[in-house]
């Protein structure tokens, strides 16, 4: 089975769905403040916190990975060939006379 190929930023979610995995530390953060707030009845924007930092975390390590991804794929411009011994290179190979031609 193929996958057809599409945009650069089709794997985003798969991406972003990795790092939330990945920085699972961050959920466990959160979830111990959950249970603090059911439990103890700490203030609810702890929980919140917890979790705001979790997703932006991952989505910040998720939108450096894409850049350095798109970035590094931009087609580099064509030169011209400096090369002298270069077989493909006609404006610099000229003829020349062998010394001791000239008359």
């Amino acid at each position: 089975m193929s996958r057809r190929r599409g945009r650069p930023d089709d794997g985003f979610l798969i991406c972003f769905l990795f790092n939330l995995f990945y920085n699972y530390w961050w959920g466990a953060i959160a979830l111990i403040l959950w249970v603090l707030f059911i439990w103890l009845r700490i203030p609810i924007y702890w929980p919140i916190i917890g979790l705001a930092i979790w997703y932006g975390v991952a989505l910040i390590s998720t939108l450096l990975v894409t850049w350095a991804v798109k970035s590094s794929n931009e087609p580099t411009p064509e030169r011209k060939n400096l090369n002298p011994y270069s077989a493909k290179n006609s404006d610099i190979l000229k003829p020349t006379e062998p010394p001791g031609d000239s008359e």
